[in-house]
């Protein structure tokens, strides 16, 4: 049996001494001699993303990081929100042409848009023209608007230049929906339907849950080949890229001012440098990379922008018309419920109904026995001058519909 210092010596610290024991604790065999480590340190965490020491956001396996891009959204709100030149107090038809036009092809040359347009019963769609005619196109269409500009300006024929393309957010709904636009735009795609009242239920959820701004501006980012990882800082494979140049930022919180500090470092560096006679080359290539960067990552948050206000504006019209339903439905409540006519004659919750009486209301009955119905009001009570009289005024109450006393088998109140 060991004794209790050889079983310390083998590292068993926690076990009672022998005499304690009801059967004598045995050493393992072969049993190797524990030494305390403390906490043994595991690589259980590396690269996990959770914010610990050994983040890298250089080196990242891009096969674990989210590139899909849903395109959808940031089409459609340029396309609600889209502005047009649009003098008020005239009608121009070769100015109109001269709008669209230049819209169509500007739309089309950054992706933003179609390239498809209706005129009558025929179809433009600007991917038949070559980029030379496009360039044409848009040149002669610019030129007619800047000189409608300025004529309209001087003759102070209007108050604001740019109007909405659409009167209402429904209007862009309806443009949009159209088979010649609808896969452009995305605006019937149905995604994974879940029926019965749990689809219903997460449908209202959404609509009540806030809009959740770091998730579009991310999706954006992807769209233009910046990637995040799960806490939303910027990842990649390849430093030499507009999103390697600021690997390692969080992208919810990048802003001008975090590439005007960026870029006031790398410039003091190229100067420092430039007056020791080093070369400057990779640095200067990385200003460029900078500049990438912040039109990129800029470009994302006008769209997040722009997404953000298109969900809050839907949000809110979703909300008002829910107000709307709920007081029209309670004033049509309201309407049916006021001056309920009795079908015997009288109406309803006025004294005395209930009774048997015609009329609905025993307020109107004397002690005669005498109705005077339901709208007069009974005359004063008449003296008595014998028992015989009292007894035939009571019976009067309930011979002609009154409420029968409760002795002579009348109903009791129960209230």
């Amino acid at each position: 049996m060991a004794t209790d210092q050889e079983i310390r010596d083998a590292g068993f610290k926690y076990i009672p001494q022998q005499k304690y024991l009801q059967n004598p604790f045995e050493l393992p065999e072969n049993q190797e001699t524990v030494v305390d480590k403390g906490i043994v340190s595991t690589d259980a965490f590396t690269n996990s993303g959770g914010g610990g020491g050994a983040f890298n956001p250089y080196n990242v396996d891009m096969s674990t990081i989210r590139q899909d891009y849903n395109v959808f959204p940031s089409r459609q709100a340029a396309e609600i929100y889209s502005k047009t030149f649009n003098p008020r107090s005239t009608f121009d038809p070769s100015l109109i042409k001269a709008q669209n036009t230049a819209n169509l092809v500007r739309t089309y040359e950054s992706g933003t848009g179609p390239g498809v347009m209706r005129l009558g019963n025929s179809v433009l769609d600007i991917k038949d023209f070559s980029p030379g005619q496009r360039a044409s196109l848009l040149k002669s269409a610019d030129s007619f608007i800047d000189d409608a500009k300025m004529r309209y300006a001087t003759e102070g024929q209007y108050v604001n230049p740019y109007d909405p393309n659409y009167s209402s957010m429904e209007e862009a709904q309806k443009f949009m929906a159209h088979p010649l636009f609808e896969k452009y735009y995305g605006v019937n795609e149905k995604g994974v339907q879940i029926p019965g009242i749990l689809g219903v239920g997460l449908e209202f959820l959404k609509r009540k849950m806030p809009i959740n701004e770091r998730a579009i501006m991310e999706n954006e980012a992807r769209g233009a080949g910046i990637f995040t990882d799960d806490i939303g800082r910027i990842v990649t494979d390849d430093y030499n890229t507009a999103g390697g140049i600021m690997a390692g930022y969080n992208l919810n919180k990048i802003d001008a001012g975090t590439f005007d500090k960026r870029r006031s470092t790398i410039e003091k560096t190229i100067a420092d440098k430039k007056a020791k006679g080093l070369d400057t080359t990779v640095l200067e290539e990385r200003l460029g990379l900078l500049d990438e960067a912040e039109a990129e990552i800029l470009g994302a948050r006008k769209k997040t922008d722009l997404i953000y206000k298109m969900r809050k504006d839907k949000k809110d019209t979703y909300e008002k018309r829910k107000k709307e339903e709920k007081a029209a439905a309670a004033t049509t409540t309201a309407a049916k419920t006021t001056d309920v006519k009795d079908t015997s004659g009288g109406y309803a919750g006025t004294p005395g109904g209930n009774t048997g009486d015609p009329g609905g209301n025993f307020a109107n009955i004397d002690n005669s026995g005498k109705n005077y119905g339901p709208y007069s009001k009974p005359s004063p009570a008449p003296q008595y001058t014998s028992q015989d009289d009292t007894r035939e005024s009571r019976r009067g109450r309930y011979f002609y519909g009154g409420r029968v006393n409760f002795k002579n088998g009348g109903l009791a109140s129960i209230l």
